[in-house]
């Protein structure tokens, strides 16, 4: 009986989530006709309608959206007692599906992906590379990695760093085309052009507390900061790129700083997770393995970790 009980309210909380019967199907792998039952059963051992349904919609009732957080409270207590006997036992298991933007997976991430599966040989990774910001609830995200501004308070965030964008070139293209002097002198230049933030072309730039914005002309615009990476080496244009993606190449000689007093607004790397009561310990885990991933990173990201909500 606690065993249908516990389905009934698992297949409640996922309708409310989604507010659609067949989404939360999808969800739970069951068919909506069995989600649907499960929900009804519920209502009538209550005694009180938690959804209102009507052909285009659902919504939940007044008596729904009470009952939704006590439900939601005994799933995370269950969900907790499991995580920390699975952490008992020593081995993580099951699936993580986490979101992290491109250029910092790709750049960082994923060479050292070997390392991480192999310390725990258990765990499924469903990692999607992405600057798109998901909605982890409604996507069934298990954790996302986010750099900038965080406007979501429903969200819990731990800050893994710190992250800032400069202006680099090819050692071809300052021979070619010379080096900016001023800001303003960037209005003359091929400039490559990271898609984020509402004006891309307006690069918001500081030095010594003083700011700075110019608009620049966009030679190459796009939203994968190694495509401009590349683009960047093959002396296209300058480019205002976050400094961890370009760490090795200055290194190296491949790019060479201009202006290099200026640049950027620096920006948090985040971890975000949904706003529940407990930090499952897989997720945990792959954390303090992007963390290190970023320390690994030096100058490109000094480190602050806390957690907050946001």
């Amino acid at each position: 009986m606690l065993r249908n009980q516990l389905a009934e309210i698992a297949c409640f909380v996922e309708v409310a989530h989604r507010l659609s019967f067949a989404q939360a199907a999808v969800r739970l792998g069951m068919h909506v006709s069995g989600v649907s039952r499960a929900v009804a059963a519920l209502e009538s051992r209550l005694g009180v309608r938690l959804l209102q349904r009507t052909t285009r919609q659902v919504g939940l009732t007044e008596a729904g959206r009470a009952h939704l957080a006590r439900c939601e409270a005994v799933l995370a207590e269950i969900a907790e007692a499991e995580a920390a006997a699975s952490a008992s036992g020593g081995a993580l298991r099951g699936r993580l599906r986490a979101s992290i933007p491109s250029g910092l997976g790709l750049a960082h991430l994923t060479p050292r992906l070997g390392d991480f599966l192999a310390t725990h040989p258990e765990l499924e990774l469903d990692l999607h590379l992405s600057n798109r910001n998901v909605d982890l609830v409604e996507e069934a995200f298990d954790v996302a990695i986010r750099v900038g501004e965080l406007r979501d308070s429903r969200l819990v965030a731990r800050r893994l760093g710190d992250s800032r964008r400069i202006l680099v070139a090819s050692p071809a293209y300052v021979a070619a085309a010379g080096r900016p002097r001023r800001p303003a002198d960037l209005d003359r230049h091929a400039c490559l052009v990271l898609d984020v933030g509402a004006i891309a072309e307006r690069w918001e730039l500081e030095r010594r507390g003083h700011g700075e914005t110019v608009r620049v002309r966009a030679r190459v615009r796009s939203n994968n900061a190694l495509a401009l990476l590349d683009a960047c080496r093959a002396g296209t244009g300058i480019a205002l790129l976050p400094q961890f993606a370009v760490a090795d190449d200055l290194a190296a000689g491949r790019l060479v700083r201009v202006l290099e007093a200026w640049a950027a607004v620096e920006q948090g790397i985040f971890a975000i997770y949904p706003g529940n009561r407990f930090i499952p310990a897989k997720v945990r885990a792959f954390v303090e393995f992007v963390e290190a991933c970023v320390r690994g990173v030096g100058a490109g990201a000094r480190l602050r970790p806390r957690t907050s909500r946001r």
